[in-house]
């Protein structure tokens, strides 16, 4: 059973994701306004706090948050999935970006 917050859409956007000096690039598979998962074949530990950026196509700046590792995947889907710590701040661009790749999907 799923017991997340908010319900996630298919994205195709480019990440990058930097925690403890280390900068991982992926794309973010699915997003929502609590978290995504990005993948990835490159890792940090669970509970890792990081800051990522979002290459939003549309949007002049890339979309930065706040957020925290809550899962690593291994073997067939290889990433990393993410809590947003404070989307308060970029919250309206967010929701934006969600609602654009989920009436795209559709």
């Amino acid at each position: 059973m799923d017991h997340r917050e908010a319900v996630r859409v298919p994205v195709r956007v480019k990440a990058r994701c930097r925690s403890e000096g280390i900068v991982i690039h992926g794309l973010v598979e699915d997003l929502s306004r609590g978290g995504m998962f990005l993948s990835s074949p490159d890792r940090i530990v669970a509970g890792a706090a990081a800051e990522l950026t979002l290459e939003v196509p549309g949007q002049g700046a890339p979309l930065r948050l706040d957020a925290r590792v809550v899962r690593v995947e291994h073997g067939r889907r290889e990433g990393l999935a993410f809590r947003f710590v404070d989307p308060g701040t970029v919250r309206r661009a967010l929701a934006d970006l969600i609602l654009r790749e989920h009436q795209s999907a559709q």
